[in-house]
C-alpha cells in the first residue's frame, strides 16, 4: 500500500499527465488544422496535397532523442551534426575513392607533386519544410503546421518521462 506522500506525489503526477495531454491534443490538433489549410491553398498546384507522396527522400531525420538512463531527451544540434556527419562520411567515401584514384591518375600524367587538397562538404541541417519549396513558395499555413508538430514532439518526450515517474510509484 502506498503512503500518504506517495500518494499525494502519484495524483500531482497524473494532474500534470492529464494537462500534458490535453497540451498534446491541441498541439496535434493545431497542426492538422494548419495542414488542412496549406492543402487547401494548395489545390491548384501540380501535385495537390502536402503528405507522403510529397516528400523529398534525400532529407534526413533533424530531430534526436537520447535515453539516460530512464530519462528520453532531445539531443543537441551539436551532438546531431556529428551524428549526421558520420553517415555522409560513409556515403561519400566510395565517392571520395574514385575523386582520389582520378587525381593520382593526373598527377601521374603531369608529374606534378602538389598535394590534392580535400575539401569536406559542410553538413548543415536541413530544414525539412524545404523540401515543398523554395524560402518563399512555402505558404505560412505550412510553416505553422510545422510548428506545432515541432511542439507537439516536445510534448511526448514529456509524456513520456511523465509515465515513467507514475509507473515508479505504482506498487
Amino acid at each position: 500500500m502506498l503512503s500518504e506522500d506517495k500518494c499525494v506525489e502519484l495524483l500531482e503526477l497524473l494532474a500534470h499527465y492529464d494537462g500534458l495531454l490535453e497540451q498534446f491534443q491541441v498541439a496535434c490538433g493545431d497542426g492538422f488544422f494548419q495542414l488542412s489549410r496549406a492543402n487547401y491553398h494548395n489545390k491548384d498546384a501540380i501535385r495537390e496535397r502536402y503528405g507522403k507522396d510529397y516528400w523529398d527522400e534525400t532529407y534526413r531525420g533533424s530531430r534526436f532523442v537520447s535515453i539516460e538512463g530512464t530519462k528520453f531527451t532531445f539531443k543537441d544540434s551539436e551532438t546531431v551534426e556529428q551524428y549526421l556527419a558520420q553517415f555522409e562520411e560513409v556515403e561519400h567515401e566510395g565517392s571520395d575513392q574514385a575523386q582520389e584514384e582520378k587525381t593520382v591518375r593526373r598527377r601521374k600524367e603531369t608529374k606534378d607533386s602538389a598535394g590534392v587538397q580535400k575539401t569536406k562538404r559542410a553538413t548543415k541541417a536541413k530544414d525539412p519544410i524545404f523540401m515543398f519549396g523554395g524560402a518563399l513558395s512555402i505558404p505560412s499555413s505550412l510553416r505553422q503546421c510545422q510548428s506545432s508538430f515541432k511542439g507537439s514532439t516536445e510534448l511526448i518526450l514529456e509524456l513520456v518521462n511523465c509515465r515513467k515517474k507514475i509507473e515508479a510509484l505504482k506498487p
